[in-house]
């Protein structure tokens, strides 16, 4: 009997490998199996864990600006400083201007 392998082709045969082989392949990727999905578990807790602690995070730093600032949040507040006086039926010559220093 003659079998015609195609090299492009890989072929899994098992008529070589005896039962202890077996065995121990498939302990061995059981293993493996086990290991990974610890590892995927773990990641996936630190995760959550990283984004729990930046959530905290970012909700202590707005609540701290929103206590800080005690105007309402439609109102402008600022400071300013009166140039000049004038009165509105007179106008003002050049020489009675007022010095902000005074």
């Amino acid at each position: 009997m003659s079998f015609d392998h195609n090299p492009r082709v890989l072929f899994f045969s098992t008529n070589g490998q005896n039962w202890l082989q077996r065995i121990v392949l498939f302990l061995l990727a059981a293993t493996i199996a086990v290991l990974a999905f610890f590892f995927l578990t773990i990641a996936l807790a630190a995760g959550a864990m990283l984004a729990a602690i930046a959530a905290l995070r970012w909700w202590w730093l707005t609540r701290k600006l929103r206590s800080s600032s005690p105007a309402p949040e439609d109102t402008f507040e600022g400071e300013y400083v009166v140039i000049e006086h004038s009165q509105p039926d007179r106008p003002v010559a050049r020489d009675q201007e007022t010095d902000i220093n005074k």
